[in-house]
C-alpha cells in the first residue's frame, strides 16, 4: 500500500533537497538517485533550466511523497518503486532527486522534480487529474511488486483512526475503560469466536448481540445506536475476516484475555457483569495454568528457568543480528563508493589523461576528488 501526497515548492528549494537527502534518513545517501542533475547542485541546475527557457513560473519544484505500509517493503524495493514511478509520471523529461527515508517505521520516498521539463521548458501542471494519474501509476506499480493498494474509503478510515488515537483523549479514555464501540466490538468478537463452531455460526452470534454486518472486501459491524460501520480490521491484525476464521478453527488453542475490572464502568454499574467477568478471569487463569503445564513447566521455578533460557537465546540471536547488520552496513558503504566511482570515472579519466589542464581540473575538481576518495575507501575494504 502506498499513500501519495504532492505539494509545490516556492521557496528554499536547496533546504528541501538537503532535507530529503539527509544521510541519517537515507543511510548516508545510499538510497538517493538523481536524474539529469547532480545531488549537490540540483537546485542550481533546476534554476539554469528555467533560465534557458525564460520560464516565469513561481513554482521552483514539486515535492512528491510516496509512503508504504510498515514492514511491507524492503529499503531496496521501495527505492526501486520510486525510480519506476518517476519513469512513469515524468517520462525522463524532468530533472529530479529521489530519496528513500528508512529511519521511520514506515518507509517512504521523497521525490523533488523541476517544475518545467528539459525538452521544451513545458510547465508541469499539478491538479486533481495529474494527482490521480500519479496515484494510478503508484497503485499499478504496487500491484506489480505484490504490495497492497489503498482505497479511498480505507484512507478515510485510517485518518479517522489517527484522529481518535492521537487527538481525542476522550476516545482513548473510553477505550481504556472498555466503554467505546471498538472495545465492545473486540470483546463481542472474542466471545463469539469462543462459542462458534463455524463462520456462519459466528455471524449469527454477532447478529444476536445486536450487530448489523456488512460483508465485502473487509467485514464491518454496526451496533444498535451506532452511526457508522466499523471495519473489524481497524481493531487489530487478529480481527480481519481471514484471521477470525482461523481463530474459530483453532479456538481450542487460543487463550482468553483477562478483563481488567479496575475502574471498569460496566463492572461498577452491574454486579451481574462483575460476577461474570470474575468467573471469566478465573477460567482464563486456570486455562493458562493448564497450558503452561502442558508445555512441561510444573513449577514456578521451571517456568522461570524456561523464560531465562529463552531470554539467553534471544540475546544470542540479537548479537548475531547486530553482527549481520554491521556487515550489511559495511557492504552498503562499499556499494556506495563503487557507485560514486562509476558515476565519476569519466571525470577522473579526463583528469588522468590531462593532469596539467588547470581549467579542466578547476571545472571538475569536485568530481575528481570524489572519485579518488571513494577509490581509496574501496581499496581499504
Amino acid at each position: 500500500m502506498a499513500v501519495m501526497k504532492i505539494h509545490p515548492i516556492k521557496t528554499t528549494l536547496k533546504k528541501a533537497i538537503d532535507y530529503i537527502c539527509n544521510g541519517d534518513k537515507t543511510d548516508d545517501e545510499i538510497y538517493v538517485t538523481t536524474h539529469l542533475c547532480s545531488r549537490e547542485n540540483a537546485h542550481k541546475e533546476f534554476e539554469i533550466t528555467k533560465k534557458q527557457f525564460g520560464s516565469r513560473t513561481k513554482t521552483l519544484a514539486h515535492h512528491l511523497i510516496q509512503s508504504f505500509v510498515p514492514e511491507e517493503v524492503s529499503f531496496e524495493e521501495a527505492h526501486q518503486v520510486g525510480i519506476e514511478l518517476c519513469d512513469k509520471i515524468l517520462e525522463g523529461k524532468y530533472e529530479y532527486v529521489l530519496a528513500t527515508h528508512i529511519d521511520k517505521e514506515h518507509i517512504h520516498n521523497h521525490i523533488i522534480f523541476n517544475s518545467i521539463d528539459v525538452d521544451e521548458g513545458k510547465v508541469y501542471h499539478s491538479y486533481y487529474g495529474s494527482y490521480m494519474n500519479i496515484r494510478s501509476q503508484s497503485d499499478r506499480l504496487c500491484k506489480e511488486h505484490n504490495l497492497s493498494v489503498i482505497d479511498q474509503e480505507t484512507q478515510r478510515e485510517i485518518n479517522e483512526i489517527k484522529r481518535r488515537k492521537f487527538v481525542s483523549w476522550h476516545d482513548w479514555n473510553e477505550d481504556k475503560k472498555g466503554s467505546s464501540y471498538k472495545s465492545r466490538l473486540q470483546f463481542d468478537i472474542d466471545r463469539s469466536i469462543k462459542q462458534s463452531v463455524n463462520w456462519q455460526d459466528f455471524l449469527d452470534r454477532m447478529k444476536s448481540f445486536g450487530y448489523e454486518i456488512k460483508l465485502g472486501n473487509h467485514i464491518a459491524f454496526r451496533k444498535e445506536g451506532q452511526q457508522r460501520f466499523t471495519r473489524a480490521k481497524t481493531i487489530g491484525v487478529n480481527y480481519t475476516e481471514e484471521r477470525i476464521k482461523e481463530r474459530i478453527l483453532n479456538k481450542d488453542k487460543e487463550l482468553d484475555n483477562i478483563i481488567d475490572l479496575t475502574n471498569n464502568n460496566k463492572a461498577n454499574s452491574s454486579k451481574g457483569y462483575e460476577r461474570w467477568a470474575t468467573k471469566h478471569n478465573l477460567k482464563t487463569a486456570a486455562s493458562t495454568l493448564i497450558e503452561i503445564r502442558n508445555k512441561g513447566f510444573n513449577s514456578i521455578e521451571e517456568l522461570e528457568r524456561g523464560i531465562s533460557r529463552i531470554s539467553i537465546e534471544k540475546n544470542e540471536l540479537k548479537r548475531e543480528f547486530d553482527k549481520l547488520s554491521w556487515e550489511q552496513k559495511r557492504i552498503k558503504k562499499v556499494v556506495k563508493h563503487i557507485q560514486i566511482c562509476i558515476s565519476k570515472r569519466e571525470h577522473y579519466e579526463g583528469y588522468r589523461k590531462n593532469p596539467n589542464d588547470k581549467i579542466y581540473m578547476m571545472m571538475n575538481r569536485k568530481d575528481v576528488e570524489a572519485y579518488q576518495k571513494s577509490y581509496e575507501e574501496i581499496d581499504v575494504f
